[in-house]
């Protein structure tokens, strides 16, 4: 599934655009360091289903697209590579994307955090993101102080939304790029089917619950490599606007 890995590391490396986009839009955009939370590998033990057992792969994953898509909210951290660098992401959103919260720590390049939410958008980053993105002098000095981004900026909410990441991803993947054989795994205590490139696991490997069909995790490829793990389908996220005393104000 290397088109699919790839697809996300591009999706991925919009996201951190996204944000620097709006860093540059006159007078506000900041982001500082809440480091995205790690990514629970956690013991997997792999079984092959035994004969039967298991739904066929394009089966399996027309209802693991069906299910992601459906979802109101959800949340997944990992990372992924991207010409050689390595971009951490801590998501979490609603489909929409008028309510996210996201954490992108990128090699070389600086951490960036955006809160989207229906009376705003907020942003904290480092000093190395902002110079990067080459900042006005007055965000440059914001420190770990929040700046809400300017109203233009909340058009970018469409493109940090949860459907448009899976969309694009999921547009990646086709049946027939899936090995026949589906095997049975657990991760992180979740029996999971595992679908394969038909090259092996080695080349990417998507995780879908089997009793729900919801996306668990996904591996990169050789080329592309990079995981990431998905949790909190449909929950109440709790995404809460900064408070007033992290927000510098930009006069």
């Amino acid at each position: 599934m290397k088109t699919f890995t790839t697809r996300v590391v591009a999706v991925s490396g919009a996201i951190a655009i996204s944000l620097g986009a709006a860093a540059c839009s006159k007078s506000e955009t900041p982001v500082a360091g809440s480091a995205g939370t790690t990514s629970a590998t956690g013991a997997a033990t792999s079984t092959t289903a035994a004969s039967g057992d298991a739904t066929e792969a394009s089966d399996i994953l027309s209802k693991a697209k069906t299910s992601a898509l459906a979802a109101k909210s959800g949340a997944f951290v990992g990372q992924v590579d991207q010409n050689g660098k390595t971009i951490k992401i801590d998501f979490k959103g609603t489909s929409d994307g008028k309510t996210a919260d996201i954490t992108i720590d990128m090699e070389g390049d600086g951490k960036a955090r955006v809160i989207s939410l229906a009376d705003g958008v907020f942003i904290q980053a480092d000093a190395e993101f902002w110079k990067k993105q080459g900042a006005p002098a007055s965000v440059q000095k914001a420190g770990n102080k929040f700046i809400k981004a300017p109203t233009s900026a909340s058009a970018m909410t469409e493109s940090l939304s949860l459907k448009t990441f899976l969309e694009k991803a999921f547009g990646a993947v086709t049946p027939s790029q899936l090995a026949k054989d589906v095997a049975s795994e657990d991760v992180n205590g979740v029996p999971c089917w595992v679908l394969t490139d038909k090259k092996g696991k080695t080349e990417g490997a998507l995780y879908v619950s089997k009793d729900k069909f919801e996306v668990v995790r996904f591996t990169g490829s050789s080329a592309s490599p990079g995981q990431l793990d998905f949790s909190k389908w449909n929950e109440d996220l709790g995404i809460k606007a900064p408070a007033a005393s992290e927000i510098m104000k930009i006069g």
